[in-house]
C-alpha cells in the first residue's frame, strides 16, 4: 500500500569524509521525522542523484530520514573508479551509514540498494545493525564477456561472493530481493543464490523492467516497491 499523505521535505548536500577522500552525499530530512533512517547505495557506475528524488518521495510520505551519496569514483566523488577496491566503497557505505546514524531523530537504519550497492550492503551487515533491506538487482557473478570489458574485470574484482552471501545469511531482518523482468546484467543464477541466502527473504519482479530501469514506468514501480516495503516496518 501506497501513502497519499505528503509531508515538508528538506534537502541538505553535504559531505561525508571516508578515509582519506570525502563523499558528495545528500541528506533528505522530514518535519515530522518518524525515528527511522534510510540510507541508499547505488551501483556500478551510477551515481546518487535519481536515489536523492526517491528518498524525497519517501521522506514526504513515510517520515524517514534519508541519505543518498556518491561512493568514490562516482558522480561527484573523487577517485579514479578502476583504482577503488572492495574496501574503499565498503569503508565509503560504513562512513554513509554512520553519518545517516548521527542525523537528529535516526534510531534505526534500513537500507536500499540496487547492483553493486546491494552487495556492498551486505557487507554493511557485518559491520553496522540494519533494521530492513530492499536489494534491487544484487549483482554477485559478473559476466566476464560483453561491452566495456575493462569495467567489467573490474567489477569481478571487487566481488567476494562468499562474504556477502554468509553477512546475508547471518542477518535476523526482513529482505526483499527486487528482480528486473528484463534484466539483461543479472542472471536468474544470482537472484536465486540472494534468495537462497535471506533468512527472511521475500522476491518481486518489477515487470518489463531493465538493469537501469531506463522507463518512468519501471521508476515509478520502484518507487512504489521502496514506499510499499519501508511503510511501517521502521517506524
Amino acid at each position: 500500500m501506497v501513502l497519499s499523505l505528503r509531508l515538508p521535505a528538506r534537502m541538505d548536500g553535504m559531505r561525508i569524509r571516508s578515509g582519506d577522500t570525502t563523499l558528495a552525499a545528500d541528506l533528505v530530512t522530514p518535519d515530522a521525522p518518524s525515528g527511522a533512517g534510510l540510507l541508499f547505495v547505488h551501483g556500478y557506475r551510477s551515481d546518487r542523484h535519481r536515489y536523492t528524488a526517491r528518498a524525497t518521495e519517501v521522506v514526504r510520505r513515510l517520515g524517514h530520514t534519508c541519505l543518498t551519496v556518491d561512493l568514490s569514483g562516482h558522480g561527484e566523488s573523487p577517485g579514479d573508479l578502476l583504482a577503488c577496491t572492495r574496501q574503499d566503497h565498503l569503508r565509503d557505505v560504513v562512513a554513509a551509514y554512520d553519518a545517516l546514524a548521527s542525523a537528529e531523530n535516526v534510531e534505526r537504519i534500513g537500507v536500499c540498494a540496487a547492483s553493486y550497492g546491494a552487495y556492498l550492503s551486505c557487507l554493511l551487515l557485518g559491520e553496522r545493525p540494519v533494521e530492513r533491506l530492499l536489494l534491487r538487482a544484487p549483482a554477485l557473478y559478473i559476466d566476464p564477456t560483453g561491452p566495456d570489458p575493462d569495467s567489467r574485470q573490474h567489477l569481478r574484482s571487487l566481488i567476494d561472493v562468499d562474504h556477502a552471501l554468509t553477512n546475508l545469511a547471518a542477518f535476523d531482518g526482513a529482505t526483499l530481493v527486487l528482480e528486473s523482468e528484463h534484466d539483461e546484467s543479472i542472471s536468474q543464477r544470482t537472484i536465486e543464490a540472494y534468495l537462497y541466502a535471506a533468512r527472511h527473504g521475500s522476491h518481486h519482479v518489477l515487470p518489463g523492467a531493465t538493469h537501469a530501469l531506463t522507463d518512468d514506468a519501471s521508476n515509478a514501480a520502484f518507487l512504489a516497491e521502496i514506499i510499499d516495503w519501508f511503510t511501517g516496518t521502521l517506524a
